[in-house]
């Protein structure tokens, strides 16, 4: 078995973009449970 250094390089970025999009959709549903929270409890606030 032999390991290719340039292959593993290569494949860093596509990995990079990967994670990338994985920790922006992670606080995009972070921020919208938030949001969510805020518009919920002013609701039962004015009830």
């Amino acid at each position: 078995m032999s390991l290719n250094v340039q292959a593993f390089l290569d494949t860093l970025p596509i990995m990079g973009k990967g994670m990338a999009g994985i920790f922006i959709v992670t606080g995009v549903i972070i921020l919208a449970m938030i949001l969510l929270r805020a518009v919920s409890d002013s609701d039962q606030k004015k009830n």
